[in-house]
């Protein structure tokens, strides 16, 4: 993936970014104008891509494709997918023909055979361990959100994980029977070590949060919500280790988040879900 466009990157960044400092959001109606802008800038290439945003151990970005990919394979770092438009089969495990070193543990090559396969359209998400080849195969033009991780080496192929648009709505119903009087119910979906999945069903305003040494991908799935970060947390209480809670947030930004957006709150950093409806969202927490 060619990470270019690097200034428009950066102000995007500046655009969507709030004050508090690491926090990005990226509305899902801006995301799809990639599309256009990145197609403009292909120049006889068939994939393009720009940065979003570099937090440390791991980075954003968002690629469009019109054709197909070559077989990737990254040592030491896991990607994770969100297809933001189009379609796409990707293929992982396997083994890769032709495998020539690109960069240091960095890995292409003519394709990938065996394996398995999975077709990815909006919505849908994958996460591809560290060292695990794969290669995007399209049928149309294809735009994803990408999160890349850094580890500290190759990754369990047993990691890789699909959930498609609708498995995830799924959790709705199944966490709104679990309420039993409560705001909000949860479930954990995967524990990689460096990096976690979630999802999320909110009735309420959650408490204020803060994670020292997590950081939080905030994925809408259905409904809508105001997210405060910032400013600072009102009668905390430390909830285990790293981990605190409060009552409620004093200064700090607002921004008003809807199905399709995607936020990330930097760790140690106040926040709060608030919403008086039906909310349902997926969190990835990378820890620092």
């Amino acid at each position: 993936m060619r990470l270019a466009g690097f200034l428009i990157g950066l102000t995007a960044v500046a655009t969507l970014g709030a004050a508090v400092e690491g926090f990005q959001h990226w509305p899902l109606k801006t995301l799809q104008e990639w599309n256009g802008k990145l197609a403009a800038d292909m120049k006889g290439t068939h994939s393009h891509g720009t940065e979003l945003g570099k937090f440390g151990n791991h980075q954003s970005a968002i690629t469009r494709r019109d054709a197909d990919g070559t077989a990737e394979l990254h040592e030491k770092v896991t990607d994770i997918f969100i297809c933001v438009s189009g379609e796409a089969t990707l293929k992982v495990g396997g083994t890769m023909k032709n495998p020539k070193t690109s960069s240091p543990g960095e890995v292409r090559a003519d394709a990938v055979e065996g394996g398995q396969s999975v077709v990815m359209r909006p919505g849908d998400i994958v996460h591809i361990p560290a060292n695990m080849p794969h290669q995007l195969l399209l049928k149309k033009e294809f735009l994803y959100f990408v999160t890349k991780v850094q580890e500290k080496g190759p990754k369990d192929a047993k990691e890789f994980a699909y959930y498609s648009k609708a498995d995830l709505l799924g959790y709705g119903p199944k966490l709104k029977a679990k309420l039993e009087g409560k705001n909000v119910a949860t479930q954990s979906l995967a524990n990689w070590g460096t990096h976690s999945f979630m999802v999320v069903y909110r009735t309420g305003d959650g408490e204020a949060e803060v994670h020292e040494k997590q950081v939080d991908y905030f994925w809408i799935l259905k409904g809508a919500t105001e997210v405060m970060v910032g400013g600072k947390a009102t009668e905390p209480r430390t909830t285990g280790p790293g981990e605190i809670r409060g009552k409620g947030i004093e200064g700090g930004e607002k921004t008003a988040m809807k199905a399709g957006d995607l936020a990330h709150i930097p760790a140690n950093t106040p926040h709060q879900a608030q919403t008086k409806g039906e909310l349902l969202y997926a969190v990835v927490k990378v820890t620092q």
